[in-house]
């Protein structure tokens, strides 16, 4: 049987009496037993029987019955220890004539492919739970996903609603511009009218008084276009600073000095106690005069006839506090923590008797803060008073240059006046011609460009908004064929930052805002030096 003999599974037989008759090389090597030590004998007493488990019990079985038989994942005990798992075919032997002739029995190593199927067990137990996992996490992926989705679609409509407010906000700021251009106009020419009638120093007490009543409602007026233009750049955080060392006692006392005659004409009694030594402060002119005068002028609309106001100023740790107190209709208890908000107002019938938009205080606030400071309001009630006290970081030394200059009164000069109103145009013309100016007129903005380069006067008031060419164009090209030999003044109802660099870039020298202040405008003029011969 060399065939046989060959094989890499193990193969034995028994005859008929059970004894072993055949025993391959790859028998012994498997079962660990020489051939020459076991053919011959019978095979259920050898030790090897018994080291498969059922093995015994299954060749009687096929012995008897004839029929073939297969084992799987036996377990094969070793000599010295150790555990195969093997398969084994057992089937029944015939001789020549067909006669039972016993037993043959194939056995193959299944260790290592009994291994590889268990790790394929586990393999497969591994890869089912990751599969289950993954289905898992692809249901919580399409969830998220899901989600993101309406998430995003919150996002976006969130997004839309932003710039569609954003949008509201900016017409929202175009129409307080062009309502405060508009409303300048009108204003302009009023008050070039005032300074007109100035010039007739009527003594008709009652003529004069009524010329007093109109600048004071002029300059009124004004304030609230520009409180309106403020509060726009405060939302917006627009509100810059020009900070400059300056004397807080001297511009407390020009400020209360401009509002005297209004104290005078409430009747209302005003009391100042300004320390004559310096109070140094770094801040902005402009915005300090605001703060003041609006405590000031709240101060007056708050009070009757026969109360009095008292301004003072002092230092105490390092700071300048002013305090406005007053004897009028005070503030009440549920008000008083409210008093800065926007559009808050003591409801008092007082109030309204000079009208107000209900944002001067809220303006204070915001630009004291500004300058590093502090305001507070105080009040006992309803017809006890109030006080307000502004607190300022003082500075190390001041800047007297910073202190405001009395108004010099111009040299007489050839002007130009380029303005679309007719009547501020007109009343502007006039006002400057009794201060002594020889001036020219042009309505629009190419006869304006033909009367400064045809008769090149020292200094060219221009309006902004023109027909034709607007007088951004019309200082350009004043520029570029006359250089700097004229002083270029813009006159606008636009005083925002980005109106005052848009002026500068476009060439002129200075930037005014509707209505003009005739003190401004005079000091502005006597500062041009003038025109070499």
């Amino acid at each position: 049987m060399p065939l046989v003999t060959a094989l890499p599974e193990a193969v034995f037989a028994v005859d008929v009496e059970g004894r072993v008759t055949f025993w391959n090389p790859a028998a012994e090597r498997l079962l660990e037993a020489k051939a020459n030590t076991v053919l011959g004998q019978a095979f259920h007493d050898l030790d090897v029987s018994a080291r498969i488990p059922g093995l015994r019990a299954t060749m009687d079985r096929v012995g008897s019955q004839r029929q073939a038989v297969e084992i799987h994942d036996a377990e094969l005990s070793g000599r010295e220890g150790g555990v195969q798992t093997v398969s084994a075919i057992i089937a029944p032997l015939a001789d020549d004539e067909g006669r039972p002739a016993g037993v043959a029995v194939a056995l193959r190593d299944e260790t290592e492919s009994a291994g590889m199927r268990a790790q394929h067990a586990v393999l497969s137990d591994e890869l089912r739970a990751t599969s289950e996992m993954m289905e898992s996490t692809h249901e919580t992926l399409i969830v998220t996903i899901e989600e993101l989705r309406t998430a995003n679609e919150e996002l976006a409509l969130r997004v839309a609603e932003l710039e569609a407010a954003q949008e509201a906000d900016r017409h929202k700021n175009e129409f307080l511009a062009m309502l405060a251009h508009e409303l300048r106009n009108p204003l302009a020419a009023i008050a070039s009218a005032m300074r007109v009638f100035r010039h007739d120093a009527s003594p008709v007490p009652d003529l004069q008084r009524a010329h007093e009543i109109v600048e004071r409602q002029i300059k009124h007026q004004a304030r609230l276009l520009d409180d309106l233009l403020d509060v726009s750049r405060i939302t917006r955080g627009k509100v810059e600073l020009r900070r400059s060392r300056l004397d807080l006692a001297v511009l407390v006392n020009e400020v209360v000095e401009g509002l005297r005659d209004r104290f005078d004409s409430r009747q209302v009694r005003l009391l100042v106690d300004v320390p004559s030594a310096p109070l140094p402060v770094h801040a902005d002119p402009t915005r300090l005069t605001q703060i003041i005068g609006n405590l000031l002028s709240n101060a007056a609309k708050f009070t009757p006839a026969g109360g009095s106001v008292h301004v003072s100023l002092s230092m105490a740790g390092g700071e300048a506090i002013l305090r406005v107190r007053d004897t009028g209709v005070g503030i009440p208890p549920d008000m008083l923590p409210r008093i800065f908000d926007l559009f808050t107002q003591v409801k008092a019938s007082l109030a309204r008797s000079e009208g107000g938009l209900g944002i001067g205080l809220t303006l204070v606030r915001t630009l004291v803060q500004l300058h590093g400071g502090s305001v507070s309001a105080y009040s006992a009630g309803v017809g006890e008073g109030s006080e307000f006290v502004v607190q300022l970081p003082l500075a190390s030394v001041v800047d007297v240059s910073a202190v405001p200059a009395p108004a010099l009164r111009a040299l007489a000069r050839t002007m130009l006046v380029v303005e679309d109103n007719d009547d501020a145009r007109e009343m502007l013309r006039t006002s400057l011609e009794l201060e002594g100016h020889r001036v020219d007129t042009a309505a629009d903005g190419v006869s304006g460009l033909e009367l400064a380069l045809k008769n090149q006067p020292e200094i060219a008031l221009i309006d902004i908004g023109l027909p034709g060419l607007d007088g951004y164009e019309v200082a350009r090209r004043i520029r570029r064929e006359l250089g700097q030999r004229m002083t270029l003044i813009a006159l606008t109802g636009y005083g925002q930052l980005d109106d005052r660099r848009r002026t500068t870039q476009a060439g002129f020298d200075t930037h005014l805002v509707k209505p003009v202040d005739p003190d401004e405008l005079a000091r502005i003029l006597a500062a041009v030096p003038p025109r070499a011969a």
